[in-house]
């Protein structure tokens, strides 16, 4: 069947521990270069006659390299491990390399069973270690200076990532089976997103600016964009069934999207005006779970800051804005304002809950902070998003990408210092938006810093799908 492999591939292997170049030499591993030049060596196999006039002790390296050099009928190996022991040791950069490696203990190859040669060796294991075996041999022309001395391997890192993506793939296929079976099949996610969304129609129905008023448990289910001529607006309709009538009224002055048999998803006014003479194109799903409108401009090229009454400026815009840039310690908000924006017209409250920003005659922003419910629950009052006393902002003057004169508002959002838990059994990562697990995934991770601009439908796809 091909050419005998070896009965031990693992023999083929020098140095898994990191420590040869020291035992080589007999050194500690905690010895200075000058130390490692001056070292005795390892102690001879058979002890000398004492000398009557002890001679000064020849380093580690001058003794070996006498001992086995092949002028004076050593081992060639030999002589080329102390060779090489020495030029590393005495070398910081190298030895430094060597050293870091040696630490990685997560890292090091572990031997299958296979290849250690146990009873009951099975075919799936030979062929592994076929696959193990390719790791032993390195093409020299891809290795760099510093060239790795033996296989590495992820720990179960990547063994964890494969069987939750296993785990996604099964559940995918399931609910492409029951879809198949049952049309209007809600799984438990869906049957949660269900009850919450009736729920909160209900409370914003019998509100008396229910028109005007934003609630992000019934914004989350759609987003929007914009061209110079035409609004896009993609829905995810938690209520759409197949065989339910998806309705759609669409004036100049408001839009209804309502499901039969359900309340509302949007009973909203237009901010600005709707040309009324072109047609309202729709494009939907056969199961009505998902609807994209195109809404014509009354006016081209007119910038729509906001799409509905009483919505705070770019809410649930697939482009807000702002820009944000997330580190380990902090949030930087950057928005940019005309040049004549002076400090006096900036109003900024980092809230508890939610960041307020108003400039005078130009914007007015809410956003809402993504929170970990879980946390939440756990640690109750103790549980914080941010840092308020360490929140600041900036105006500063900028020039912006057409080479403008603008104004630059800044802001930075303290995240809190990380918990002892965190310290403890989470390496100091805060367990914060960046790191929480998504729903109905088994390995994304990850949520935006607001919650208003969270896409959990996928709705941000459709709209860059969007035609032009």
């Amino acid at each position: 069947m091909g050419r005998a492999r070896d009965a031990d591939p693992w023999g083929q292997l020098e140095d898994l521990d990191g420590t040869q170049h020291y035992t080589t030499l007999g050194v500690e591993p905690t010895a200075s270069a000058e130390e490692i030049k001056k070292a005795r060596g390892p102690p001879p196999l058979l002890p000398p006659l004492p000398p009557a006039r002890p001679p000064p002790l020849p380093s580690a390296y001058r003794q070996l390299a006498k001992q086995h050099h092949p002028d004076k009928g050593g081992d060639p190996a030999a002589f080329a491990r102390v060779q090489a022991a020495f030029e590393v040791l005495i070398d910081p950069k190298q030895r430094a390399v060597y050293d870091t490696w040696a630490k990685e203990l997560q890292f090091r190859y572990v031997r299958s069973t296979a290849a250690s040669g146990g009873a009951g060796q099975g075919f799936e294991d030979i062929l592994l270690d076929e696959f193990d075996n390719l790791g032993l041999h390195c093409d020299p022309a891809t290795q760099g200076s510093f060239p790795l001395h033996w296989p590495l391997v992820n720990s179960d890192h990547m063994r964890d990532r494969l069987g939750k993506a296993e785990l996604d793939r099964k559940r995918i296929a399931d609910a492409e089976r029951l879809a198949l079976q049952d049309p209007n099949h809600r799984n438990k996610a869906e049957l949660q997103d269900i009850r919450a969304f009736k729920e909160a129609a209900a409370e914003v129905a019998a509100l008396p600016d229910a028109q005007r008023h934003y609630d992000l448990r019934l914004a989350k289910f759609y987003m929007w964009a914009q061209t110079a001529a035409t609004v896009f607006l993609a829905c995810r309709v938690p209520t759409g069934y197949e065989d339910r009538e998806l309705v759609i009224e669409c004036t100049q002055r408001g839009l209804v999207l309502q499901a039969e048999d359900s309340p509302p998803l949007i009973d909203r006014l237009f901010e600005h005006a709707v040309d009324g003479s072109r047609p309202i194109e729709t494009f939907r799903t056969k199961d009505n779970r998902v609807c994209v409108l195109c809404i014509p401009k009354a006016e081209y090229g007119e910038h729509w800051g906001r799409l509905f009454r009483g919505d705070s400026h770019g809410a649930r815009c697939m482009q807000p804005p702002y820009t944000l840039s997330e580190t380990q310690d902090d949030v930087i908000m950057e928005i940019e304002l005309p040049f004549w924006i002076d400090p006096e017209d900036v109003s900024v409250r980092f809230g508890e809950r939610e960041l307020a920003v108003a400039v005078r005659n130009t914007l007015h922003l809410r956003r809402t902070y993504w929170r970990n419910t879980e946390e939440e629950s756990r640690r109750k009052a103790e549980y914080q998003v941010l840092l308020l006393e360490e929140c600041v902002w900036s105006l500063e003057e900028d020039i912006n990408a057409e080479g403008e004169r603008c104004k630059l508002l800044m802001l930075t959002l303290a995240r809190p210092e990380p918990t002892q838990e965190e310290v403890s059994y989470k390496k100091g990562k805060r367990q914060d938006n960046r790191a929480a697990s998504r729903p109905g995934s088994m390995h994304k991770k990850g949520f935006r810093f607001f919650a208003d601009d969270e896409d959990m439908y996928g709705l941000e796809d459709i709209l860059q799908a969007r035609p032009h």
